[in-house]
C-alpha cells in the first residue's frame, strides 16, 4: 500500500519502539520521501539502517533538507535535550515539528521557554499505542493500526500545519481526536498513568510479601494485572515528574475508593459489598462496548 504523506523528508528522534514502529509504518506504507533516524545509541541507527528503516547509516543527514518533519519519540524529559541537538545541528526550510510524549503540558512549556522560534510549526501529538517491552526489536509495522491518536493543538499552530500531522497519525492507521494540552494530561492520568502505578503498587506489594513464589500460584491473573509493570523505567519515571500534579490527584482518588472498599470489608456487609461490586461491574460493562463501536 502507498500512502501519501505532506513530507519530502522525515526525522524521527529515538528510535525505539515507538520511534521503530514509526520507520516499520512508513516502510510499510511504502513512503515515497526519505527517511532519516537519530538515536544516542549508534549500534540501534546502524541497526535500523541495516533493515532498511533509515538512509543514514549513523548520522549523515544532509543539514539543509526542505519540506521536513521531524518525530521526537523520546522520553518525556529528554526531548529538551533532543530539540536543542536538532536545532543546532540543521537548518530545515520548511520544517513542521511533532512529537509522541506521554504528557503534554510539560512539552509545550518546553517549547515556550528555549524554543519560541519553532512553536508555531510544533503540533503535539500522542499515539495511544505501546506495551511493556521496548527498543527497536519490539517495533512493529502494525503498533499504530486503529489506535487512537490525541492532537493538541495550540494557539500559534495553523490549520493546515495540524491537518498534516493528522494526515501523518491516519496513514499509519490510526484514528485521530484533537484535544487541549492541559486536558489530554488529567484525562490520561487517570486512564494510563494510574493503572501503571498501581500495576507497579501491585507487583511491590505481592513481592515484598512473597518474593520468589509471587508467581506460583497466581493462575494467571496477577502476570495481567502486573504485565505493565514490566515497561520502561525511565519512560515511566519522566511522566510521574512531567504529569505531577495530575498524577497525585489520580492517586488520591484511588485511594479514596480503596478506603471505601476496606471500610465495607471491615462492616462485613454482604449486601453492601455485592451492591458496591456490581455498581462497578454494570458500570464497566455498560462502558466498555461504548468504546468498541
Amino acid at each position: 500500500m502507498i500512502q501519501n504523506f505532506d513530507f519530502k523528508n522525515i526525522l524521527v528522534i529515538g528510535l525505539g519502539m515507538i520511534g521503530g514502529s514509526l520507520l516499520y509504518g512508513l516502510q510499510s506504507r511504502r513512503f515515497k520521501g526519505t527517511v532519516y533516524g537519530l538515536d544516542t545509541d549508534s549500534e540501534v541507527m546502524k541497526s535500523a539502517h541495516n533493515l532498511n528503516l533509515i538512509n543514514n547509516a549513523i548520522d549523515e543527514i544532509p543539514t539543509n533538507l526542505n519540506e521536513v518533519l521531524v518525530i521526537f519519540a523520546v522520553p518525556t524529559l529528554s526531548i529538551n535535550t533532543a530539540m536543542a541537538e536538532v536545532l543546532s545541528k540543521f537548518e530545515f526550510k520548511n520544517v513542521l515539528y511533532t512529537d509522541t510524549c506521554s504528557v503534554k503540558s510539560s512539552v509545550l512549556e518546553a517549547i515556550q521557554d528555549t524554543n519560541q522560534n519553532i512553536l508555531n510549526n510544533f503540533i503535539l501529538s500522542h499515539p495511544i499505542a505501546g506495551s511493556e517491552k521496548s527498543g527497536l526489536s519490539a517495533s512493529s509495522e502494525s503498533l499504530y493500526d486503529k489506535r487512537l491518536a490525541i492532537i493538541c493543538p495550540h494557539e500559534g499552530n495553523k490549520e493546515e500545519d495540524i491537518k498534516k500531522i493528522e494526515n501523518l497519525w491516519e496513514g499509519l492507521g490510526s484514528i485521530t481526536k484533537r484535544l487541549p494540552a492541559s486536558v489530554h494530561d488529567d484525562l490520561f492520568a487517570k486512564t494510563s498513568h494510574l493503572p501503571h502505578i498501581i500495576s507497579y503498587a501491585l507487583m511491590d506489594t505481592v513481592f515484598n510479601d512473597l518474593k520468589e513464589d509471587s508467581f506460583l500460584h497466581s493462575g494467571g491473573s496477577l502476570e495481567d494485572y502486573t504485565r505493565i509493570a514490566s515497561s520502561d523505567p525511565v519512560m515511566w519515571k519522566d511522566i510521574m515528574i512531567a504529569n505531577k500534579s495530575s498524577v497525585l490527584e489520580a492517586i488520591d482518588n484511588f485511594s479514596l475508593s480503596l478506603d471505601k472498599i476496606s471500610s465495607l470489608i471491615k462492616e462485613g456487609n454482604p449486601d453492601k459489598l455485592v451492591n458496591f461490586f456490581s455498581s462497578i461491574k454494570t458500570s464497566r460493562d455498560m462502558l466498555l462496548p461504548e468504546k468498541n463501536k
